[in-house]
């Protein structure tokens, strides 16, 4: 049985950066920083899956991914990532591969 998954989109706000820069060796006025939207997957239903708020699980695993990633500490709550990034719920995804 395949498990049904939901998609947002994770954009990065100009709060998120100005963390980032006393990490970056680069000029304060350089945005060459990474904050390109993210696409973001998130498995739903399933025996013992139940998932009452999907949102609020994906901004918390989301923030758990960055410290795996890229060693930000965040605490993983939905109010710390509502500071940083904003979600929203892809309406549509197309697997391109599959389609054809």
């Amino acid at each position: 049985m395949e498990m049904e998954k939901s998609f947002y989109v994770v954009t990065f706000k100009p709060a998120y950066a100005q963390l980032l820069r006393p990490r970056s060796d680069a000029p304060a006025d350089e945005a060459d920083i990474n904050t390109q939207p993210v696409v973001v997957a998130l498995t739903q239903g399933g025996f013992g899956q139940d998932i009452v708020d999907e949102e609020r699980q994906a901004k918390e695993r989301f923030l758990e991914y960055l410290f795996f990633s890229s060693d930000i500490d965040l605490p993983r709550t939905a109010e710390v990532f509502d500071e940083y990034f904003k979600l929203e719920h892809a309406s549509e995804f197309v697997n391109l591969d599959e389609e054809l």
